[in-house]
Formats: structure tokens, C-alpha cells, sequence
């Protein structure tokens, strides 16, 4: 069995409190009833704090695709960076012994892609396997860990699996719209890596990917002349309500601990809570959120990682939506090293 190993997170130097962040908005959008009625987006976010890889005095300007997706690229590399260093301290795995390595994102493109750049700031083989996976949003916490167990149980060597999300970026202080503001009370900047090895801090038992037809238009990016401008449908919470249970049920009996879900917002998060009868294990994903806002496919891990840390020992049902309209599954068992 496949198991995750050294998972660890990096951030930006950038930190703002969600008082900040209200404070920053007032002085760009229109100051008219339609804006003091979207105050309550901030205010009901369930986000008290955020990391940004550029300082707020940034994001009052419009910037242009090539220098945003510059800044993408350059804050990408640092951050995984970071996390990769502490992911290979943590494991004690020689970096020869990798054998594929695995980037997640979808806030910014590059080609080489940034799996390339990494192979060139570490002492990897050659012949490492390249894994780019691009385009799977929130979901992709969960969809590339089921992409690096199914290639472990092939390969049968150490895979190196990172995401990194620079939702900041996306930002676009010109556009007066309800996504554009819901963006800017929820979103921040982060990365994560891990091992996927034959012993770990957690095992992976089994996973599941589903896609929901004709659903394409409820969540994803729109491409302006400026970058990539967010797509959500206020109906995405109902959707949540109505169908994720179901799927989750059929993946699996209620034999669970709990579960670690991506916290994608205050609304989805009490999705969650009716769906599965308020299961405390939630209480962890509203923490996450509260910390760090949505950081898209890093959030999830970041849920995962506090589990970890806090010896939340016991078998979740690790879970994540995204643009498709698709959710990503994982059966894992967090355990206790010492028994």
C-alpha cells in the first residue's frame, strides 16, 4: 500500500488579517450601496487571516498576464522550494531514489513545467518520471494524491508529490463582480509536499475520481486579455448539499473516524456539516480556513497535515470539489507510529 510521508507546507512572507484585506477593498471598489451590501462576503467568510506573495499596495493596480504570470512562476519555485527541503529533511530520502515527481497548480501556467524547474534545484536522476497536472482547482489535493498512489503501485519507488496555488494573483482590482469580490474575502497563496513511499505517517487504502456531466459552467477560469478571472456559481453549496454525500457513500461504509475535506468557504463548510450530521472532524477544515482562507488545491492538505500533527490517529474519508464538476476521494488511516 501506498503511504504519505514528510508532508509539509510553505508560505508567503505576507500576511494580512481579514480586517486588512476589508480595509484594502474599501479604497479600490466603488464606494456605493452594492459594495457596503457586499461587505458581508468578508465579514461572513469564515477567513481571519491570509499569506499573499505580494504586499497589499500590489493588488490596487491592474497588471498585465506577463507580469503576473512572471510573478507566478518566480513565488511558485520559491515556495516549493521551501516545502520540498523540509519534505526531504523530514523523510531522510535520498533524492536519487525518487522516482517520479508530481507538481500540482492551476492559478498560473509554465513551460518548461515547474516540475522541469524543480529537477534543476535538486540532485534528481535523469530519468526521474514528470507529472504535470494542471486545471484540476480545489479538487487537486486530492486528485494528485490518488494520481501518485496509482503510479507508486507501478513504479514502486518514492514519488515526490507538491502542489502550489498563488490564487492572489488572479485578483482584478478593475472588475466590480460578485466572483471578483468573493475572491478577494477568501483566497490566499501557499504550497505543500510530501512523499508517497511503502511507509508513512498515513496510508492510502483506496481512492475514487468522479466528474458530474453538465456541470462544466459551475466552477473555473475565464481568460481576459489580463490573466485569469474566476467563474463561480452561487449554486455550488446547494450542489454540495444535494450531491457529495451521495457520492461519498458509495465510495465507502460509515466505518470512518472522520473526514478531511477542503475547506472551500463558510458556506460549503456548512454544506458539509448538514450532509454529515456535523461530524467534528470539520471543526479542522473551519480551522484551516480560518487560518489560511481557500488556497485551492493546498487546502485539503493543510487539513491533512493538521490531523497529522495534532495525532488524530483513525481511518478519513479525505474528500475535495473542484472544477469539472469533480470530486476527488481517498480512504487513508492516520497512524500511530509507535504502535
Amino acid at each position: 500500500m501506498p503511504f504519505i510521508r514528510g508532508l509539509n507546507s510553505s508560505f508567503p512572507a505576507n500576511k494580512y488579517s481579514q480586517e486588512e484585506i476589508i480595509s484594502f477593498s474599501k479604497n479600490i471598489f466603488p464606494k456605493n450601496n452594492s459594495f457596503k451590501r457586499m461587505l458581508k462576503v468578508y465579514e461572513n467568510s469564515g477567513v481571519n487571516n491570509r499569506y499573499l506573495v505580494s504586499q497589499l499596495e500590489w493588488y490596487k493596480t491592474k497588471h498585465g498576464w506577463k507580469e503576473t504570470n512572471y510573478l507566478f512562476k518566480k513565488n511558485a519555485i520559491d515556495l516549493l522550494k521551501s516545502s520540498i527541503v523540509k519534505t526531504l529533511n523530514d523523510t531522510n530520502i535520498p533524492v536519487h531514489k525518487i522516482g517520479a515527481i508530481i507538481v500540482v497548480n492551476t492559478t498560473g501556467i509554465s513551460t518548461p513545467s515547474l516540475d522541469a524547474e524543480i529537477i534543476n534545484l535538486f540532485d534528481f536522476r535523469n530519468e526521474i518520471k514528470r507529472v504535470p497536472l494542471f486545471g484540476f482547482g480545489c479538487a487537486g489535493g486530492v486528485l494528485g494524491l490518488n494520481r501518485a498512489s496509482e503510479i507508486f503501485k507501478s513504479i514502486k519507488q518514492p514519488i515526490l508529490v507538491c502542489n502550489v496555488e498563488l490564487c492572489s494573483l488572479t485578483f482584478r482590482p478593475h472588475v466590480f463582480s460578485k466572483e471578483n469580490i468573493v475572491s478577494t474575502a477568501l483566497f490566499g497563496d501557499a504550497a505543500s509536499s510530501y512523499l508517497i513511499d511503502k511507509e508513512g505517517d498515513c496510508e492510502v487504502e483506496d481512492t475514487k475520481d468522479f466528474t458530474w456531466k453538465n456541470s462544466l459552467d459551475l466552477m473555473g477560469w475565464g481568460i481576459e486579455d489580463d490573466g485569469l478571472a474566476v467563474i463561480f456559481d452561487k449554486n455550488i453549496p446547494e450542489f454540495v448539499t444535494n450531491n457529495f454525500r451521495k457520492i461519498v457513500n458509495s465510495f465507502c461504509d460509515k466505518n470512518y473516524t472522520g473526514l478531511i475535506l477542503h475547506p472551500g468557504g463558510k458556506k460549503i463548510i456548512n454544506a458539509y456539516k448538514k450532509i454529515f450530521n456535523n461530524n467534528k472532524s470539520i471543526r479542522i477544515s473551519e480551522q484551516i480556513l480560518s487560518e489560511y482562507g481557500n488556497v485551492s488545491s493546498v487546502s485539503v492538505l493543510l487539513v491533512l497535515e493538521r490531523a497529522i500533527q495534532k495525532k488524530l490517529y483513525g481511518k478519513y474519508i479525505m474528500g475535495a470539489l473542484g472544477p469539472g464538476f469533480s470530486a476527488g476521494l481517498s480512504k487513508i488511516t492516520i497512524k500511530d507510529a509507535n504502535s
